[in-house]
């Protein structure tokens, strides 16, 4: 990965392309993803946490797409959370759509790097 700039660059790596991830859902849950498959580098970034009361998760690939998907999740408040992805190709995002689509309720892509600077933003701890 090419030197990322801040906030990205606490950018810590939990899962290399290729790599699946289980979420230990047992039978009988309701919820349609058993795991995933990541098709780019998954982690998160220090100083940020989803709504899931995890760091934030950001997908890094190796393009200039910048953006955003939306994933339902019953086992959290409000139902949803956002994930965030820097350089991705339109291969890689649509890799990551695909992945996701059993529980995606939103994807949206950014300009700019500072409008997903952004928005970001709300997630910042305010420790």
């Amino acid at each position: 990965m090419n030197t990322l700039p801040p906030p990205f660059d606490s950018f810590r790596l939990e899962k290399r392309p290729g790599e699946y991830k289980d979420f230990q859902i047992e039978d009988g849950d309701p919820y349609p993803l058993k795991g995933v498959t990541f098709p780019t580098n998954y982690g998160d970034i220090a100083g940020y946490t989803g709504e899931d009361n995890h760091p934030l998760d950001l997908f890094i690939g190796t393009g200039e797409l910048l953006g955003y998907i939306i994933m339902y999740r019953p086992d959290i408040e409000g139902d949803l959370e956002h994930k965030f992805y820097l350089n991705l190709t339109e291969d890689e995002e649509t890799s990551v759509l695909k992945e996701f689509e059993p529980v995606l309720r939103g994807h949206g892509r950014f300009k700019s790097l500072d409008e997903l600077q952004k928005a970001i933003e709300p997630f910042k701890d305010k420790s």
